[in-house]
């Protein structure tokens, strides 16, 4: 398999990957606006106060929903890799599947999802009761630092080590399924 199928399966499983998850981070808010409060700047949840049961509840769903579609479509990826090879894919395709995928999540959450909806356009579903006009709101640095904290840039790192899942577990899945 040429490295370039590789990018056009990877590409096309990210766009899903990142679909999913963003009707699901959108569909919870719009759902419950305080589902996702423990994402908010601090000073917005202060002033917010106590998680509702309702966004409890809905965050609880949304975490499950996620859950599936972090593993549902690397899944349906591998197997569509599978499908276009003559022989064993190994570790290196779906590894580039997993990196792809949650890379592009990642920068369409930081990018469309925070800065662009959330700081800028700030649509009514994602603003809490009685914390509208707050400036954290606007806090563009924020989003970014919660996706470099320090001292360890965790975020940053579960995109290679998601890549690494989903190849050792391919890999693993090939090796026993042809012993």
């Amino acid at each position: 398999m040429e490295w370039s199928e590789i990018a056009r399966v990877s590409l096309s499983y990210a766009a899903v990957l990142t679909g999913l998850a963003t009707v699901v981070i959108l569909g919870s808010l719009l759902v419950a606006r305080d589902a996702l409060l423990s994402d908010y700047p601090p000073a917005i949840q202060e002033r917010y106060g106590e998680q509702s049961a309702r966004g409890k509840r809905t965050a609880a769903v949304a975490g499950v929903l996620n859950l599936l579609v972090f593993v549902g479509v690397p899944v349906a990826g591998v197997l569509e890799l599978q499908a276009r090879t003559d022989g064993a894919l190994g570790f290196w395709p779906p590894f580039v599947l997993g990196v792809t995928g949650f890379l592009a999540l990642v920068l369409f959450d930081l990018l469309v999802i925070d800065w662009l909806l959330f700081c800028t356009v700030r649509p009514r579903f994602m603003v809490l009761p009685g914390t509208e006009g707050m400036a954290e709101y606007r806090d563009l640095a924020f989003h970014a630092k919660v996706l470099v904290p320090r001292p360890v840039p965790w975020p940053l790192i579960a995109i290679p080590v998601y890549g690494a899942v989903v190849g050792g577990l391919a890999w693993l899945a090939e090796t026993l399924l042809a012993s």
